[in-house]
């Protein structure tokens, strides 16, 4: 059985047996945004540090059996997220502002990077 996919780093573990793995297609996204997407969910259910149901719904989206737009009415969906969510908030909260006047200038220049070099400053 050939397992190969061609998005997929060699890193990258092959989904659980028995289960599929879509390349997202959502229409309202550009085929690059739904490839880093794809990505992305392959790497949070591959992910060893990542919570189990967080990489549970990620399978569930990557197997088909979860649409992304529905994944907040999924009440795991939302339990996973909203719980995340939280965390993240207390982090930030517990950060000096040098710290988060950090993390947004890496989120600048990614976003930056993504739109193409982008932006004069």
């Amino acid at each position: 059985m050939n397992t190969h996919h061609p998005h997929r780093s060699t890193s990258t573990p092959a989904p659980a047996p028995g289960e599929r793995d879509y390349p997202l297609a959502e229409p309202d996204l550009a085929e690059e945004q739904n490839a880093r997407l794809t990505e992305a969910l392959r790497g949070v259910r591959d992910g060893a540090a990542v919570p189990g149901a967080l990489r549970e719904l990620a399978g569930k989206v990557l197997g088909g059996r979860l649409a992304l737009k529905d994944v907040l009415d999924d009440p795991s969906g939302y339990r996973v997220l909203t719980d995340g969510i939280s965390g993240m908030r207390e982090s930030w909260r517990s950060m000096s502002p040098q710290d988060r006047q950090a993390v947004r200038a890496t989120v600048e220049e990614r976003a930056d990077e993504a739109e193409g070099g982008g932006r004069p400053r």
